[in-house]
This record gives structure tokens, C-alpha cells and sequence, in this order.
């Protein structure tokens, strides 16, 4: 599966990580930085990493959305969200962005609430 935003774009791989690559502000790419990727020379195929999502998750599916954020449907039916926050579109009940610092993703990444007693 590969999904393209109006920045970037993601691919879920056969063997159940994520790569993404763009347009990175707010650490919509999900590799605590934001630091584009794709735009230079030698920051492609090897060298892009993998996004971790954390407790050897793997995506079921991924979506971008228009502003500047990305989810993860992961393989036991939790979702994660990480990029912009400014209008609470990670559903982190907060405004603040994730993905874009080290140590913001991976376990420390939270799974979004649908329900309260999950998760």
C-alpha cells in the first residue's frame, strides 16, 4: 500500500514496516525530526528510515491527511497518529505535535482512544 499526501507520501512494506518520505515540519514522516526526505541525494531506498510504531507493531493501513499528519491502523486494531496537532487531528485529546522530537515515537507514541476502555 502507498499513500500520497499534498506533501509526502508513505508505504506500508511487505514485510510490515513504513517508509515515508517529503515534506517533514511537523514530523509527519514519523522519524522524530523534521528534516525532509527525498529531497537530496543518497536519503532514499537504505537510507530512509523506518518508521517505528512501537511493541513490533505493524500497520494494517496508513492514511496522510491534508494537514500535515499521518495514521497508522496497526495489525491489532489500534491507531496511531503523528505529525501536526494544531487543530487536534492525532485525537490526543491536546495540540501538540508528535514525530517531529527523538524519543516521541516508537511505545512513547500513545494509541488513540475510541473507546474508553481501550488502551
Amino acid at each position: 500500500q502507498i499513500v500520497a499526501g499534498t506533501h509526502g507520501a508513505c508505504v506500508r512494506l511487505i514485510g510490515g514496516g513504513v517508509k515515508c518520505w517529503g515534506y517533514n515540519p511537523q514530523g509527519q514522516l514519523g522519524l522524530g525530526d523534521n528534516d525532509n526526505r527525498g529531497d537530496e541525494p543518497g536519503e532514499m531506498g537504505d537510507a530512509l528510515p523506518t518508521v517505528d510504531l512501537g511493541g513490533g507493531q505493524t500497520p494494517a493501513s496508513l492514511s496522510l491527511a491534508y494537514l500535515s499528519a499521518t495514521c497508522a491502523v496497526l495489525g491489532d486494531g489500534s491507531v496511531k497518529c503523528f505529525g501536526a496537532n494544531l487543530l487536534g487531528q492525532l485525537g490526543q485529546g491536546d495540540k501538540l505535535s508528535r514525530g517531529d522530537e527523538p524519543g516521541e515515537m516508537g511505545d512513547a507514541l500513545p494509541r488513540v482512544r475510541l473507546f474508553s476502555d481501550t488502551w
